[in-house]
């Protein structure tokens, strides 16, 4: 949409505010960041299921499916600090019964043929071989298991130069943040998507309404770490 400085300053201006300023003052009721436990529930995991956490880190979420479902989880993941640090979350938890932690990467998994009931994927794809690790999940599954991928991806208004500067310093695969790339892939790969949810901004939403999150702290963070550039480079590093 392209609007003229007439309408800029005239039009748009002399408009009053206060009935748009009350539509975005009323809540639109966001969901939680624990929807997505919700949604895993929804496709029938109880206490007789195995569940892979892909891309565990340090196996928070896995613990956190055993709590609320009762199934058995298999955390992996592939960086040694996550998986050390996975291994002791789990002992805290006093679930080493339930959960079992392997250091592998997800593109070649240590698990047997049709071996898990469900796979949870959560922000993990966007810095793998995809085709590879969805071929993994394919042959991991068991007949009419099912995944569960929490996944961001870019927009296509993202501008190249900022979209290779964020991809990079987040050791993110380009395609990968391809939406529609996911989705070829993941067919190929020999999966149906049955359903998507965009979540866009209502997980923030509910932390500001909530006071869970303090934005302007992390704007005066990131204004002082622009104005900083320099001074913390050389510092800390530029990653």
């Amino acid at each position: 949409m392209k609007i003229s400085s007439d309408e800029l300053y005239g039009d748009l201006s002399g408009e009053d505010p206060s009935e748009l300023e009350a539509a975005l003052g009323r809540s639109l009721a966001p969901r939680a960041a624990t929807m997505v436990y919700d949604e895993f529930a929804g496709l029938g995991v109880g206490p007789e299921n195995l569940v892979l956490d892909a891309g565990a880190r340090d196996a928070i979420h896995g613990i956190e499916l055993v709590q609320r479902l009762g199934c058995r989880v298999i955390a992996v993941d592939p960086v040694p600090l996550h998986f050390e640090r996975a291994r002791g979350r789990v002992a805290t938890a006093g679930l080493e019964d339930r959960i079992e932690v392997v250091q592998a990467g997800i593109e070649s998994l240590p698990l047997e043929d049709a071996s898990v009931d469900y796979i949870w994927c959560r922000d993990v794809l966007n810095h793998v071989e995809l085709d590879r690790s969805l071929r993994e999940f394919a042959r991991v599954l068991r007949p009419h298991g099912a995944v569960l991928v929490y996944q961001t991806f870019a927009e296509q208004t993202c501008e190249p130069d900022e979209a290779r500067r964020l991809f990079e310093a987040t050791a993110s695969v380009v395609q990968n943040m391809s939406a529609p790339f996911f989705e070829t892939t993941a067919s190929e790969a020999g999966f149906e998507i049955v359903r998507t949810d965009r979540i866009q901004g209502e997980w923030r939403e509910r932390m500001l309404e909530d006071g869970k999150w303090d934005v302007t702290a992390d704007l005066l963070a990131l204004s002082r770490l622009n104005r900083r550039e320099r001074d913390l480079v050389e510092r800390h590093g530029r990653a």
